[in-house]
């Protein structure tokens, strides 16, 4: 099982896996397993700096048990300063924690059944789900070791319902809590219910004595040395202390300056139990919303990823208000559940441990569910791999008795198959998510410059221009820099005080960038901060700007500037947005296809992506590699107004008019148009697209508004605003990125909506004036 899925721990550079991005957690796991030693007091920080005086100045990530990031420090120990190295023993670390999870399920669920081929399927099936495979290689205390330590605990708690070994339970639980909280989502259910169980048994016995008093004293003290009252205490006791001492180091590394509540651990938990008002207002909050969300987890916990692949369907993406695939997870929820309850009325002794599977997601989710109920906090749906795996395993185990002894044999075999098969195809279509060459070739040269720049800066003071320097290096990523660049200073933007070395996302040929030929990452040496901010201002005055509205806007050398001056407060504070619109849409991440643009990934300021230089503000931000049709950017006040906004379209370049071309000619080559007028239009009903062509072609010839209403079959299928109308308008202006023109052409592609359409009309007008051309197309048959 390990072999087939240390297929996902390869060289898939150190972000992107499945198309998304959650490796990012992976990263700040290994930032904080690398800053973890007896120098920094054991504390847990994804960052460590300097301050003006050289004390050393931390940036907290104190919410999790100290144990799964001490395991990651054991595996990247050997590894030095090789950063690919690390990571992948990280990884593999993952897998490990990943196998050992499904081993000890599967034999948790061989003690409950008394089987070990169901046991296998219901494990292998549980461990298929489209999140397990997913997060199998992610190092996270929210994702494999909170499975992992739900799993110990799982076989610790058969093993004591079983045997009566409560020892054993103890040490697997204390365990699993040094990796992660999720455990107490399983120990809640099974506290209560088996407490409840005796207290329950207890009352009957009182009431039934001749002696009511002394039963009642009895039973009193029975409950009170009840075990699952000491599992109860151990459990809050243990991880309490866990938490107190981050709590504790933290409050030590501020020197008491900084109280309790103000503490990244405090903040953390308030913020997980709903004591903030970060998340006041949201949909997702509400309890029809909130609880159809986690069933709809359930679904996805459900859906073995093989299925989900082959389907199309892409979890990342998921939409509170429509869900994927919901008719599978559903239709196996129900046939499980149905097969389930025959097994379940006659599994007096394992009622206990299969009921507290079936509620650990939801005694998990419920109380924490101010962050579980986030749409991007996919890993949320693991807790509920647990409900899938008792769903599995009540439905085999129903399934054979129904059966009979000899039917029953033969279905388990062939359900162990089965599951082997599907388990085996989950991890190879997860192993064979394509990973654009082009931004491989990127991560292992950032990988390679991050490294050159680790043991050259190593016990020097390092500071960074802009402060978030590393976000534009890559993504969400600055973690990465930070600490990995170990010693750098924290300094203003254009702060005057010389530092050893400065580190720029952003190459300055005045200041003689080392290494010259770094890509992503250059080093200034003997340089402050200031020198770059003046010498960043220098460079943009030195061209002409793309574009002028409140700021004005620079396009060079594969960057986006900004620059005014004079600068105030509002504009320094007030964020940038910008969306970039590539040539070819599938360069995009694939969740950002449909859109057709990639968006800014936060609320971008010039006070933490650039500087105030004098009285000017400067900001530069770097573009994709890929060829770019249309740039839009702006200022904007969240929720309230756009202030300002430009359209830049960058020059053509050989790759982009490339990709035209080929486009055109593939259209043009499709057939006869379904119409032609002042353009050709190709209608492509496999693609569902609408094709506009013209050749010669000019500036003039696509000036103007282009109207397209489409009308479809049932006037149903429209929103409901534009069912008196009777049509959908999908009309729009020829520049990038609807349409390109070039080498004497013009091409646009319009997409269209997803419903039968009974006809098309489509033209152009100059607004204000008289229609330039219009053409009908019957689409329907």
């Amino acid at each position: 099982m390990f072999a087939a899925m240390l297929a996902l721990g390869g060289d898939r550079g150190y972000l992107y896996r499945n198309g998304g991005g959650h490796n990012w957690e992976t990263v700040e796991s290994l930032l904080i397993a690398e800053n973890l030693s007896l120098e920094h007091n054991f504390r847990l920080v994804y960052r460590i700096g300097r301050d003006e005086d050289g004390g050393f100045r931390y940036e907290f990530y104190s919410r999790f048990p100290i144990g799964g990031f001490a395991l990651a420090k054991l595996a990247i120990l050997p590894f030095g300063n090789d950063l690919a190295a690390q990571l992948l023993a990280a990884r593999v670390l993952s897998l490990l924690m990943f196998c050992g999870a499904a081993a000890l399920a599967y034999l948790a669920v061989a003690r409950i059944s008394g089987s070990r081929l169901t046991a296998l399927a219901a494990a292998l099936l549980a461990f298929s789900g489209f999140y397990a495979i997913y997060y199998a290689d992610s190092v996270s205390g929210e994702t494999v070791m909170d499975v992992f330590g739900a799993a110990l605990a799982f076989h610790g708690m058969a093993v004591f319902i079983q045997d009566g070994r409560f020892r054993q339970l103890l040490l697997k639980v204390c365990a699993a809590l040094l990796l992660g909280w999720h455990v107490y989502g399983l120990l809640l259910p099974f506290i209560a219910i088996g407490f409840g169980g005796e207290a329950i048994a207890l009352i009957r016995s009182t009431l039934s004595s001749n002696e009511k008093a002394k039963a009642a004293r009895a039973a009193l003290i029975a409950l009170i040395r009840s075990r699952f009252v000491a599992l109860a205490a151990v459990s809050i006791l243990f991880g309490s202390a866990l938490l107190a001492f981050n709590a504790v180091n933290e409050y030590a590394a501020y020197e008491g300056e900084t109280a309790f509540s103000e503490l990244s651990t405090a903040r953390s938990l308030l913020r997980r139990l709903g004591r903030t008002d970060i998340y006041e207002g949201s949909a997702g909050l509400q309890w029809d919303n909130f609880l159809r969300r986690q069933f709809y987890r359930l679904s996805e916990m459900s859906t073995p990823y093989a299925i989900a692949r082959r389907a199309g369907y892409d979890f990342e993406s998921f939409d509170l208000f429509d869900p994927p695939l919901p008719q599978v997870g559903w239709g196996i929820a129900a046939a499980c559940a149905a097969l389930g309850a025959l097994a379940l009325a006659r599994e007096r002794r394992n009622r206990l441990l299969l009921a507290s599977a079936v509620l650990f997601g939801f005694c998990w989710s419920i109380p924490m569910r101010h962050t579980t109920f986030y749409w991007s906090h996919h890993y949320e749906a693991l807790p509920y791999l647990w409900l899938a795996l008792a769903l599995f395993a009540l439905a085999l185990i129903g399934a054979r008795r129904l059966l009979g002894a000899r039917l029953g044999s033969a279905a388990a075999t062939a359900a162990a198959a089965t599951a082997a098969l599907i388990f085996a195809l989950s991890v190879f279509h997860a192993g064979q998510i394509d990973q654009d060459p082009r931004e491989a070739e990127r991560q292992r040269t950032e990988m390679a410059e991050f490294s050159a720049i680790r043991e050259t800066t190593r016990g020097k003071t390092v500071a960074t221009f802009p402060r978030h320097t590393i976000n534009e290096i890559h993504v969400k990523q600055y973690y990465l820099a930070g600490g990995y660049m170990g010693g750098w200073r924290y300094a203003d933007a254009c702060d005057p005080t010389a530092a050893d070395f400065v580190v720029s996302p952003h190459r300055n040929e005045e200041l003689s960038p080392r290494p010259p030929d770094n890509r992503f990452a250059f080093l200034y040496q003997d340089v402050s901060p200031l020198d770059l901010c003046q010498a960043e201002r220098r460079r943009l005055e030195s061209s002409e700007p793309a574009a002028r509205a409140a700021f004005d806007v620079y396009l060079q050398d594969g960057a986006l500037g900004y620059l005014k001056s004079p600068c105030e407060p509002s504009d320094y504070e007030t964020p940038f947005f910008r969306y970039v619109y590539p040539v070819d849409p599938n360069d995009l991440p694939t969740k950002y296809r449909r859109d057709g643009f990639l968006p800014t990934w936060e609320l971008v300021k010039i006070e933490t992506f650039g500087a105030r230089v004098g009285d000017a503000c400067v900001m530069t931000l770097r573009l994709p590699d890929y060829p770019i049709a249309a740039i839009r950017t702006g200022q904007w006040v969240p929720g309230v107004e756009r202030l300002w906004e430009v359209a830049i379209t960058p020059p053509l370049g050989e790759e982009a008019r490339a990709f035209y071309e080929d486009a055109y000619q593939t259209i043009a080559a499709s057939g006869e148009p379904a119409a032609r007028a002042g353009f050709d239009l190709y209608l492509d009903r496999d693609r569902n697209a609408l094709s506009y062509l013209k050749t010669p072609c000019g500036e003039n010839d696509a000036r103007g508004r282009f109207f397209l209403s489409v009308h479809p079959t049932d006037v149903r299928d429209l929103p409901p605003d534009r069912r008196e109308i009777g049509h959908d308008s999908l009309n729009f202006t020829f520049a990038p990125p609807a349409g390109a023109i070039f080498d004497g052409k013009c091409m646009a592609t319009r997409q269209l909506p997803n419903y039968d359409i009974e006809r098309i009309e489509t033209g152009q007008w100059i607004p204000g004036g008289e229609r330039v051309w219009d053409a009908e197309i019957a689409v329907g048959d």
